[in-house]
């Protein structure tokens, strides 16, 4: 299974642009640090601001954290569950 995640800047209480340069990691918030970079299909500058990201093997059936990054703004932290869809909003750093 996936995750679908829409990817935007931030703009005040607006959505702003779509951002096709975001990077994804699942990410841990307890004693055992990892931070595993995922795999994105979709998105980029043809795709739009769409990805599907790919659940890693372990994590299918429990909740995890992903985090959303671009080179230009602030990273953001979240929890998923397999086959969910969000839309994120990053500000500019």
């Amino acid at each position: 299974m996936a995750l679908t995640i829409s990817v935007y800047e931030k703009r005040g209480l607006k959505r702003g642009p779509a951002l096709t340069d975001a990077n994804f990691a699942a990410v841990s918030t307890v004693l055992v640090i990892y931070n595993i970079p995922l795999r994105a299909t979709g998105g980029g500058p043809l795709g739009g601001p769409t990805y599907q990201v790919e659940t890693p093997r372990g994590l299918e059936n429990v909740s995890w954290c992903v985090r959303v990054a671009s080179p230009r703004h602030n990273a953001h932290d979240f929890w998923v569950r397999d086959g969910e869809t969000h839309d994120v909003w990053l500000s500019p750093r």
